[in-house]
């Protein structure tokens, strides 16, 4: 639908990061105020609104005004209240992503639209890519290997011990030149500190990501990864979006988090590793066999980037 004017409803924390999708041509912010963001949205004419996150709240701020055609996720009791709604249940072994997708195709095929193919690039950063590798530095024929600690909070973290016991065998495995990034948000560089701390005793090639200003500079400079490292983060999936070959940690649950939460990076170039599924080893990180986590990545590296 290339004539059509799409907007999004976002929480402040993802405003920058909505004005720089290129798919976005206007953001909208939820401030709180519901009666104010009733009139905003009375003013916009839509001719459609899609509920990703269907919350009864957003169905009191939507149901007075005259938009033709509302949709929800047949999800909640409210769903009821809408005149179309749409099974957005992923099918065992897809991301939970697909949820979403499954909104919008419902909202293409209603009105006769064809569906396309997904890209296997979401968001085509490339001709930024030397750009950013200038502000982080790289130098001459380095790999910049991203690797961001912490927790998005769906999964668990590896400790900065056990971060740098696998950047070190990875670094001796390895046959290409690796300079290791560390990338971290505002509670988190106590964490990259230790690693890069660890790393530098160790005499391996690190360095602590220069701060950006804002989370849309953030998210662009991840183009300039060959590979990122982290747990269950926003960051890993924003390097997803850029194809961006990635390594991801994750909790072991009979849900499989690690099908369930994967980056939209092509299957390829995806790996994922977690502990023993189980309630009492599930969220132990610590048990995760890094021996075998250093070969496959390293194994990764030199068959993608030696030529």
């Amino acid at each position: 639908m290339p004539e059509a004017q799409i907007e999004v409803f976002v929480s402040p924390a993802l405003e920058s990061l909505a004005q720089a999708c290129p798919y976005i041509d206007h953001v909208l912010v939820d401030t709180g105020d519901d009666k104010a963001i009733h009139a905003e949205f009375a003013d916009r004419h839509y001719d459609a609104v899609l509920v990703s996150l269907s919350q009864f709240r957003i169905y009191k701020i939507i149901r007075h005004l005259n938009i033709p055609y509302m949709l929800a996720p047949k999800l909640n009791w409210y769903q009821y209240l809408y005149k179309y709604t749409a099974d957005a249940r992923y099918k065992t072994g897809e991301g939970c992503w697909r949820g979403g997708c499954m909104l919008v195709k419902h909202f293409l095929t209603h009105h006769d639209y064809t569906i396309p193919e997904l890209p296997n690039l979401y968001w085509n950063m490339t001709a930024e890519r030397e750009k950013w590798q200038n502000y982080y530095n790289r130098q001459d024929n380095e790999r910049l290997i991203f690797v961001h600690p912490g927790t998005g909070g769906s999964s668990g973290s590896l400790s900065p011990a056990d971060f740098t016991s696998l950047l070190i065998k990875v670094n001796e495995l390895t046959q290409i030149n690796c300079r290791f990034i560390l990338t971290y948000g505002e509670d988190e560089e106590k964490l990259a500190q230790e690693i890069f701390d660890n790393l530098q005793t160790q005499s391996i090639n690190v360095s602590m990501a220069k701060p950006l200003s804002s989370l849309a500079d953030f998210a662009k400079s991840i183009v300039a990864a060959d590979m990122f490292i982290a747990g269950s983060t926003g960051p890993l999936h924003i390097a997803g979006l850029h194809n961006i070959p990635t390594v991801g940690f994750y909790a072991g649950r009979r849900s499989a988090p690690q099908v369930r939460w994967q980056t939209l990076t092509q299957s390829h170039k995806r790996l994922a590793f977690t502990p023993p599924v189980g309630r009492k080893t599930g969220r132990k990180m610590s048990l995760i066999d890094f021996n075998t986590v250093a070969a496959e990545v390293s194994a990764f590296l030199n068959a993608h980037y030696i030529k």
